[in-house]
């Protein structure tokens, strides 16, 4: 699974939904199975525009970093945190893209070549 450019991200906490996981009916066995997942993080290296017209300025987004690729970052080591205080497996890990912004066609190559080898 490849997650990439996002906005901002839902963190294994407790706190409301979108910011965190409370009301849905994730768990710790549930969260155990997603974290031994093997799990691309994708992230452009020039996604890095605190204006751009996507990206959300809420407070609990804006916590997270300034822009998208500090963001995913803040997501990626948030999560290997909690994962690392319960004992899980955690077959995550960050694949940056150099030279691409927010651009679904400049992250689509990069991204078949991690699922396919290409």
């Amino acid at each position: 699974m490849i997650i990439a450019n996002a906005g901002s991200y839902t963190l294994a906490v407790d706190r409301p939904f979108p910011e965190g996981l409370r009301g849905t009916a994730a768990d710790p066995a549930t969260l155990r199975a997603v974290f031994a997942r093997p799990v691309v993080l994708q992230l452009g290296e020039a996604d890095t525009d605190p204006q751009h017209s996507s990206v959300p300025h809420q407070d609990w987004a804006v916590a997270q970093g300034g822009h998208r690729f500090a963001r995913g970052w803040f997501f990626f080591d948030t999560m290997r945190g909690i994962a690392a205080g319960q004992g899980a497996a955690f077959n995550w890990r960050v694949a940056t893209v150099p030279g691409v912004g927010h651009s679904n066609a400049g992250m689509a190559a990069h991204a078949a070549s991690q699922l396919f080898g290409r």
